[in-house]
């Protein structure tokens, strides 16, 4: 199964239907501290605007850390303060039915 398909699978499973910014804190793509840093940036910034997921392992597992978009699934890779800003003004911007 692709990551894709893994990654809908499992958002569909959290009941996420809104826009989400998917945080991978894996050991693996980066250290932990710059994913919790990461996370701790991203939640401040999304205050209640996106919705944002932790998940173990986006099996992606290189160049991190590592975000993907739901529902329009894209994995990003370096992910920074600044991108993650970017990110989630963009899902915030998503229209929701």
């Amino acid at each position: 199964m692709g990551k894709k398909k893994k990654l809908r699978k499992l958002m569909h499973r959290r009941g996420a239907e809104a826009p989400t910014l998917v945080v991978c804190v894996g050991k693996s793509c980066a250290p932990r501290e710059a994913s919790q840093a990461l996370l701790g940036q991203i939640r401040a910034h999304a205050q209640g605007r996106v919705r944002v997921e932790v998940v173990g392992c986006l099996h992606v597992c290189e160049d991190g850390p590592v975000v993907a978009t739901f529902p329009g699934i894209e994995f990003h890779r370096h992910v920074d303060g600044a991108a993650a800003r970017s990110l989630i003004d963009e899902l915030a911007s998503v229209p929701t039915e």
